[in-house]
C-alpha cells in the first residue's frame, strides 16, 4: 500500500528537472532525458593524457585526472551546479558523484580514499554543506571507499576565484589549506574531488600539501571543466 501511495503521489506531484523544470517521474534522476543527453560528456576515461591531465603537467605529479562533463556558461551543467551550491540540492552532488564513480570503477591503481576539496567553515555554515563532499558521497557509494573530511582544513577565507587571472588565483590560495594526521594517507591512492576545475589552482594548492607524504599517489576528479582549458 505504501508503494502505491508513493507512486500515486509522484504522479500527482512529480519531481522537476533541475535544468528545464519539466516533470520527471524517476526519483533517482535530477534531469529529464533531453537535458541529460545535452550535458556534454568529456569521455576522458578513454585516454589518460586528456586535456585536464595535461593542465597539471609541470605543476603537480598526479596519476589520473578526470572530468565528467564540459562546463559551458549558461549551459545545463551550470544550472545543475547552481542548484547544488545555492539552492540546497544536495542530490545533484551525489547524482553526479555516482556517475563519476561508475567511470572510475576500474582505475589502476585503485583509489583508497576520497578527499573533497574543503570549504572554509564560514562559507560552509552559510551554505549548510560542502558541495564537494556531496559529490564525494556519490563517488564513495559506487567505489565503496571512505571519505576523509577531517584531514584537510581550509584555514584561510578567500575571495571568489571566478574573475581572477590564473596567477591571481595561485596567489589567492597561498597557505589556504592545512593538514592534520598526514600519516594516515601514507601509501594511499588519494582521489581529490571538486565540482569544477578551471585553471587547477585550488587543486594544485591542495596537492602541494600532500605531495611529500610517504608513497602517496594522487588523482583528481570533478564534475565539470571548460572545453578549452
Amino acid at each position: 500500500m505504501d508503494k502505491f501511495v508513493t507512486s500515486f503521489f509522484n504522479i500527482l506531484f512529480p519531481k522537476t528537472c533541475v535544468s528545464c523544470e519539466n516533470p520527471i517521474y524517476d526519483k533517482n534522476n535530477i534531469l529529464c532525458s533531453d537535458c541529460f543527453s545535452k550535458l556534454g560528456f568529456t569521455y576522458y576515461k578513454n585516454f589518460v593524457e586528456n586535456p585536464l591531465y595535461e593542465k597539471f603537467i609541470g605543476q603537480a605529479n598526479i596519476e589520473y585526472a578526470y572530468a565528467l562533463c564540459y562546463f559551458y556558461k549558461d549551459g545545463i551543467l551550470q544550472h545543475c551546479l547552481h542548484a547544488l551550491k545555492y539552492k540546497g540540492h544536495k542530490d545533484v552532488g551525489t547524482f553526479f558523484g555516482k556517475l563519476i564513480g561508475y567511470e572510475l570503477n576500474d582505475i589502476d591503481p585503485p583509489v583508497d580514499i576520497i578527499i573533497p576539496v574543503p570549504l572554509h567553515p564560514k562559507k560552509e555554515k552559510v551554505r549548510g554543506y560542502n558541495q564537494a563532499e556531496m559529490i564525494a558521497k556519490g563517488v564513495s557509494k559506487v567505489l565503496k571507499i571512505p571519505i576523509a573530511i577531517n584531514i584537510i582544513k581550509r584555514t584561510k577565507f578567500t575571495e571568489t576565484q571566478t574573475k581572477k587571472t590564473k596567477w591571481e588565483r595561485y596567489d589567492n590560495l597561498n597557505g589556504v589549506f592545512a593538514i592534520q594526521n598526514s600519516k594516515s594517507l601514507a601509501n594511499k591512492h588519494v582521489l581529490i574531488v571538486d565540482d569544477v576545475i578551471t585553471t587547477g589552482a585550488t587543486t594544485v594548492s591542495l596537492i602541494d600539501l600532500l605531495k611529500d607524504i610517504e608513497n602517496i599517489k594522487i588523482s583528481v576528479a570533478c564534475i565539470g571543466t571548460p572545453d578549452k582549458i
